[in-house]
C-alpha cells in the first residue's frame, strides 16, 4: 500500500521567557524577529510560518514550521537587544499544540 502524503502543514509552538528591565512592545518584538530572521536564517519570516501568538511582560508563545523549530529556538536565544533595550530570551518548551504547551509548561505564567 502506498504511503499517504500529509498535505496539511505541521507547526510547533515554542514557549519562551523574556527578561528585560523595560516593557517590550509586541510591535518591536515582531520587528526584531523579522530582522533577525533575515540576517541569521537568510529567510523571510513568512517562509518559515513564523508568528507571534502571545506576548506578556515575561512570557510568550511563537509558532513556526516544524522543520524550522531548531533554527527558531537558536534565533530566539541569540537575541540580546530589542530596540534600545537589553533582553534575554530563554526557550522553555516546545509542543505541537498551544493547549498542551500551556497545560504542561506555562500554566501558571501565561494568562490566556
Amino acid at each position: 500500500m502506498a504511503n499517504i502524503v500529509r498535505l496539511k502543514k505541521r507547526h510547533r509552538y515554542i514557549g519562551f521567557s523574556l527578561e528585560s528591565n523595560n516593557i517590550i512592545s509586541k510591535a518591536s518584538f515582531i520587528n526584531e524577529i523579522k530582522t533577525q530572521c533575515k540576517i541569521k536564517l537568510e529567510q523571510d519570516s513568512i517562509n518559515i510560518d513564523l508568528r507571534l501568538i502571545k506576548l506578556d511582560e515575561k512570557f510568550g508563545i511563537i509558532k513556526c514550521n516544524h522543520l524550522q523549530k531548531e533554527n527558531v529556538i537558536k534565533l530566539l536565544n541569540s537575541i540580546k537587544k530589542i530596540g534600545n533595550y537589553d533582553v534575554t530570551i530563554h526557550t522553555i518548551a516546545t509542543s505541537g499544540t498551544i493547549r498542551s504547551l500551556i497545560k504542561k509548561y506555562l500554566k501558571y505564567t501565561l494568562k490566556i
